[in-house]
C-alpha cells in the first residue's frame, strides 16, 4: 500500500477491499505481508478517532488467524524468456518513467521458478545435488602395490649386483671367499597436479558443488597415478610397469616346454606363471583389458561348453576373478591384447606429499570473482632390478602362437 495520501477511511476500505480478495483463495504469507503493510499504514496515520482504533483492532485479528492458515505461494514456473517479458510487462510504467528520464532502471526475476521450454513437470531450479559424473576408473593397480612415505626428493636403494659364492669344502680345507658386489640406485620424486577455476557465484549459489569439485580434482589425480603405474613414460612422470626402460621380461616358452592343444589365453597365463616361479617369484595378479576378460569367461570348447573356468575357485571372496591362483584386475589402460603377470607387491610408491587441495588467487581471479582450487601430490614409483623377474609383459596372441600345438 505505497498511496500515503490516503485517508484513515480509504486505508480502511482499501484493507477491507484486500482481505475480501485474499480470502478467496488459501491465503499465502506474501498476502499476510502485504495485509500487515497496509496494518502498519493505518497505524501511522494521524487523526485517529475510536472507530479507527477498533478497525485496527478487527484488522489485527483477522491478520492473526489469516496467518495460521497461509501457505508459501506457489512459484509460477516459466521459461527464461517467459520470465523476463512477465518481468518486462510488470514494471512496463518503470520502464517507461526511466526512459523518459533518461535514467537506468533494474529489474530482477523473482517469485518464479525458471524452467526450460521442456513440456515435462519439473523445475530446473530443483537442483539434484548428485551431480551427473563422468565414468571412474577403478585403481586396482595403486590398491595393490607396496605404499610408503618419503621426507627426501630422491630414494636410493642398494642393489646386490653379484651374489657370494659358496661351495662344500673338506675338513681343513680352504673356504670359498664371497665376492659380492653392491651398488647404489636413485629414483627421483615426481609431482601430479589438477587444477579448476570456478566463480565464486557457482559456490555461493551451489553449496555441494565445492565438495563435488575437490572429490573430481582427487579422482583425476588418483587416476593419473594409476595410469602412470602402468604407462608413465619418465621425465616428468614416474616410470610405468609397461614403458620399455622398465626392461620388463617377456615370455618365453623355452621355460615351458609342453605344447599345448588349442592353446587360449587362460592356457597362456598358466604358463607365465610358471616361468615367474622357475626364477623365485610368486605372481598375484594378471592385468588384463576388459576386452580380453570378456574373451576368456566366454571361449567355448567343441562341445559348446563354456572353458574358464581353468581351475575353481573362479572368484575370490570380494568378488575378483581369478586365473590359477592369481587375481584378474581389468583396466582399460592395458591396451586390448596385451597382458601383464606379476608381484604388485614389488612396486614401490612412496608419496613426498600425499593428494592434498589447496584454494587461492590465480593472475586476475581476483578481478574476475574466480578462485582456482588445485590438487596435487609428489611420489616417486620404481621396481627394484634385482625384481623385475617378478613380471611379464607381453602380447597375447604372440605369445599363445609359442605354446600352441603344430
Amino acid at each position: 500500500m505505497e498511496n500515503t495520501n490516503l485517508t484513515p477511511e480509504q486505508v480502511i476500505e482499501k484493507l477491507d477491499a484486500m482481505f475480501t480478495e485474499k480470502m478467496t483463495n488459501v491465503p499465502t504469507n506474501d498476502d499476510v505481508k502485504a495485509l500487515k503493510e497496509g496494518l502498519e499504514a493505518l497505524k501511522g496515520l494521524e487523526a485517529k478517532n475510536q472507530d479507527i482504533e477498533k478497525s485496527i483492532a478487527k484488522f489485527e485479528g483477522r491478520i492473526e488467524a489469516m496467518s495460521e492458515k497461509a501457505v508459501e505461494p506457489k512459484l509460477e514456473k516459466l521459461s527464461l524468456g517467459k520470465a523476463i517479458a512477465k518481468t518486462y510487462t510488470d514494471n512496463i510504467e518503470k520502464i517507461k518513467d526511466a526512459v523518459e528520464k533518461g535514467t537506468k532502471i533494474s529489474l530482477s526475476v523473482k517469485d518464479t521458478t525458471i524452467v526450460s521450454d521442456y513440456t515435462g513437470d519439473y523445475a530446473l531450479t530443483d537442483f539434484d545435488s548428485e551431480v551427473d559424473r563422468t565414468a571412474r576408473k577403478r585403481y586396482g593397480i595403486l590398491e595393490n602395490v607396496n605404499t610408503g612415505a618419503t621426507d627426501s626428493k630422491f630414494v636410493t636403494y642398494v642393489q646386490q649386483t653379484a651374489e657370494s659364492g659358496t661351495d662344500w669344502t673338506r675338513e681343513a680345507g680352504v673356504k670359498t671367499e664371497g665376492e659380492p658386489t653392491w651398488s647404489e640406485i636413485s629414483e627421483e620424486v615426481k609431482k601430479i597436479a589438477s587444477y579448476v577455476k570456478v566463480s565464486k557465484e557457482m559456490l555461493e549459489d551451489l553449496s555441494f558443488i565445492r565438495g563435488e569439485i575437490n572429490n573430481d580434482l582427487m579422482e583425476g589425480v588418483r587416476t593419473g597415478i594409476e595410469n602412470a603405474l602402468l604407462n608413465g613414460a619418465g621425465g616428468n612422470s614416474i616410470k610405468g610397469l609397461l614403458d620399455a626402460s622398465m626392461g620388463l621380461p617377456t615370455f618365453g616358452a623355452g621355460v615351458f616346454s609342453l605344447a599345448i592343444q588349442d592353446a587360449n589365453i587362460s592356457d597362456l597365463l598358466r604358463c607365465v606363471k610358471a616361468q615367474i616361479e622357475a626364477v623365485n617369484f610368486t605372481p598375484t595378479h594378471v592385468v588384463l583389458n576388459p576386452q580380453d576378460i570378456a574373451t576368456i569367461q566366454l571361449t567355448k570348447g567343441s562341445d559348446s561348453t563354456y572353458t574358464y573356468p581353468m581351475y575353481l575357485p573362479t572368484q575370490s571372496g570380494d568378488g575378483e576373478m581369478i586365473i590359477a591362483g592369481m587375481r584378474v584386475i581389468s583396466s582399460t589402460y592395458m591396451t586390448a591384447g596385451t597382458y601383464l603377470v606379476g608381484d604388485l607387491s614389488k612396486v614401490n610408491v612412496k608419496f613426498r606429499n600425499n593428494i592434498n587441495m589447496s584454494v587461492g588467487l590465480d593472475a586476475d581471479d581476483f578481478t574476475r570473482n574466480m578462485i582456482t582450487i588445485l590438487a596435487e601430490a609428489r611420489l616417486v614409483s620404481y621396481v627394484k632390478n634385482n625384481q623385475k623377474p617378478a613380471f611379464v609383459y607381453g602380447e597375447i596372441e604372440t605369445d599363445i602362437a609359442l605354446i600352441l600345438a603344430p
